[in-house]
């Protein structure tokens, strides 16, 4: 991804408003999986580049939605051509088809979901 100009954990938050804006700080937060502050601190840098618009929310006068704004679509675009140059590449280098590692992999995601709700009932 470096020579997108984007780390794949700034591409991630681009993508998310690329793909779900707008969106407020604490929403992207949940949306990630990520603390607030971490969160705005990635705010932060896009703002500092110019990559964000920020528009008032329509139901709470307090808070504030973000989206990218023309100069971040376009910073998003490059890193997403990147990745996918990248994701191809890693495709092709799978010892077994994506399809069955994606299905691998959501079997994963569930079995570590179910001990997670095993782990955290009262004993």
């Amino acid at each position: 991804m470096a020579p997108s100009g984007m780390k794949p954990d700034e591409y991630a938050v681009y993508s998310l408003l690329f793909e779900k804006a707008p969106l407020t700080a604490t929403e992207m937060a949940d949306f990630l999986g990520m603390p607030l502050t971490t969160v705005l601190d990635y705010l932060k840098a896009m703002s500092a580049a110019g990559h964000l618009q920020r528009i008032p929310h329509p139901l709470d006068g307090r808070a504030v939605q973000l989206r990218l704004n023309t100069r971040g679509v376009v910073a998003h675009r490059r890193a997403h051509d990147r990745f996918e140059v990248v994701y191809q590449e890693v495709v092709r280098s799978l010892s077994i088809p994506v399809d069955r590692l994606r299905v691998a992999l959501a079997a994963l995601d569930e079995a570590v979901q179910t001990v997670g709700e095993r782990a955290s009932r009262p004993h």
